[in-house]
């Protein structure tokens, strides 16, 4: 892919950003999907890292199945196991995501879901979830933490990213009407780091840990 090629790509995210709508979003991933991987190692991107280091923090590793929700290509679903997560299940919204993810065979299970519908799983039947990268304007709405309180038993972590204008005032008010319904605790916050260090324009983020209550 020539660098016209990659700016173009990257034009399209910032629009998917500003749109607002996810559908916008998945289409735009779809289109990205095989560079994918390859420009987020150009940047630097922290996200994954942050978020699984986050998730051993708090949340025991063993057979329990834990939930990669906004999987993408798998990139946590390589973390995941090395750290001692032995079943692992995912969802994306971008089928061209989700496509490479498969072929990785490092998740138990993945299908297509949307963060902001109901989930196709169960109640209370994972130990735990992750969310990397998806907790951003253009991509999963805040509301949809609801939905992976719902599928997480209660005790088990909810560990994800928080970016660019759900950081701070959004993400706060989101983790206090959850604490205050106690169907969640904050177990831990991060501090600030840039997600995309090796790019010109930092990004900052936080990940947050949450234990579910009910």
């Amino acid at each position: 892919m020539t660098n016209s090629d990659q700016d173009e790509k990257v034009r399209s995210l910032h629009d998917a950003y500003s749109s607002g709508d996810s559908k916008v979003t998945s289409v735009v991933y779809d289109n990205w999907s095989k560079e994918y991987e390859a420009h987020m190692r150009g940047v630097g991107y922290t996200h994954p890292i942050m978020t699984a280091a986050m998730f051993t923090r708090y949340q025991p590793a063993g057979e329990a199945p834990v939930l990669d929700a906004g999987a993408g290509t798998g990139i946590l679903g390589e973390i995941l196991p090395a750290l001692g997560y032995r079943k692992i299940d995912g969802f994306d919204a971008s089928a061209g995501m989700l496509a490479l993810a498969a072929e990785k065979n490092l998740y138990r299970n993945l299908k297509f879901g949307v963060l902001g519908e109901r989930l196709d799983y169960e109640d209370s039947s994972y130990a735990g979830a992750t969310a990397s990268g998806v907790y951003t304007e253009g991509h999963a709405p805040l509301s949809s933490l609801d939905e992976l309180v719902r599928v997480v038993q209660p005790g088990g972590h909810i560990v994800f990213s928080v970016a660019r204008i759900y950081l701070g005032e959004q993400i706060e008010a989101k983790a206090k009407q959850l604490e205050d319904a106690s169907k969640w605790r904050r177990a831990g916050t991060s501090g600030r780091y840039d997600s995309t260090p090796f790019d010109d324009k930092a990004i900052m983020a936080q990940v947050y840990a949450f234990e579910v209550l009910c």
